[in-house]
């Protein structure tokens, strides 16, 4: 299965980086969840480390043959409210908006996709199509 990282760091930039972070704050990174893939004999797996997002703030969207995996910006408005009703000293958890993308096999069937969360950890699981076993076919040649 091959798959899309949409964001990569420059380590060339760093130090350039490092001078607008401490100014402006961190607002160019995104954490891109790592993931593990593997396949068996009837699906495909995809398990991302999730920790820290609610299953409403991260969406599994497949089109055109392409899983993301996402979260959306609505969480900031809820951990600000949290912050605040926490009278929060020091705030140091980041948890920020996120996308990443795999191409799926030919043989996946997106149409019984499915995706489920287990301490900070979303599995999905895609069938694979099953084509038919070529079989033997016997021809009777009458008289």
């Amino acid at each position: 299965m091959r798959y899309v990282i949409t964001r990569t760091a420059t380590p060339r930039l760093a130090d350039f980086d490092t001078f607008f972070t401490d100014f402006f704050g961190d607002t160019a990174t995104r954490k891109i969840p790592p993931v593990d893939i593997y396949e068996t004999d009837s699906s495909y797996v995809i398990e991302a480390e999730i920790a820290g997002y609610s299953e409403n703030d991260v969406h599994v969207q497949i089109k055109d043959h392409v899983l993301t995996i996402s979260s959306e910006e609505t969480w900031k408005e809820r951990r600000a409210r949290e912050r605040a009703e926490k009278n929060m000293v020091i705030s140091e958890i980041n948890l920020p908006e996120f996308s990443r993308s795999f191409k799926m096999p030919e043989d996946a069937d997106s149409d019984r996709a499915e995706a489920e969360s287990h301490n900070g950890i979303l599995v999905v699981t895609i069938p694979r199509i099953r084509k038919a076993a070529p079989g033997k076919i016997e021809i009777k040649i009458g008289k």
